[in-house]
C-alpha cells in the first residue's frame, strides 16, 4: 500500500513540476495579447535590442540609410545586410528613390563614429515589420505594428 502512495505522490510532484517548466517558459519568451482593432501586443521579457518604429530611407548612390523615428528623431542607419535585407523589403512600397517606408526594426542605438553625420546611428538587428505608406498626403505618419 505504501507503494502505492508513493507512486501516485511521484506521479503529481512530476506534473506540478512540469506545469511550472511550462509557464517559466512563456515568461522567458514574453506575454502578447489581442487589442480591440485586431492587433497582436507583444511584450519581449529579456530583449536586449530596442524596438523602432518610423520611417526608412535608403540612397543607394550614396550608400546612406537614414531613419525617422516616429517621435521626429533622426538616426544613421549602420549599413549592413540587416540594413540591405530591410531595403529589399521597402523597395515594393517605394514609387521614387527618395519615398520613406513605414517599418518596425529591433537594433542597437549607439553614437556615430563618423563626424559631420547624425549624431547616432541604429544597428539593425531585427525586421519586425515593413508597412505600405498610407496615401495621407498632409504628412501624417500612422505606424501600426502586429507583431
Amino acid at each position: 500500500m505504501k507503494k502505492i502512495y508513493f507512486i501516485f505522490a511521484l506521479c503529481i510532484a512530476t506534473i506540478v513540476g512540469c506545469k511550472n517548466d511550462a509557464s517559466s517558459k512563456a515568461n522567458e519568451q514574453g506575454t502578447s495579447e489581442t487589442t480591440p482593432d485586431g492587433y497582436t501586443e507583444t511584450v519581449t521579457v529579456g530583449n536586449t535590442y530596442e524596438t523602432f518604429s518610423g520611417m526608412f530611407l535608403y540612397l543607394e548612390d550614396e550608400k546612406a540609410a537614414v531613419f525617422q523615428a516616429a517621435g521626429s528623431d533622426m538616426y544613421g542607419v549602420v549599413v549592413d545586410d540587416q540594413m540591405l535585407a530591410l531595403d529589399e523589403q521597402c523597395k515594393q512600397y517605394k514609387e521614387k528613390e527618395h519615398d520613406m517606408v513605414p517599418v518596425v526594426i529591433r537594433g542597437i542605438k549607439k553614437p556615430n563614429p563618423i563626424k559631420d553625420a547624425w549624431k547616432e546611428v541604429i544597428e539593425i538587428k531585427e525586421i519586425v515589420s515593413v508597412q505600405k505608406p498610407s496615401d495621407n498626403k498632409d504628412g501624417t505618419i500612422i505606424i501600426k505594428s502586429n507583431q
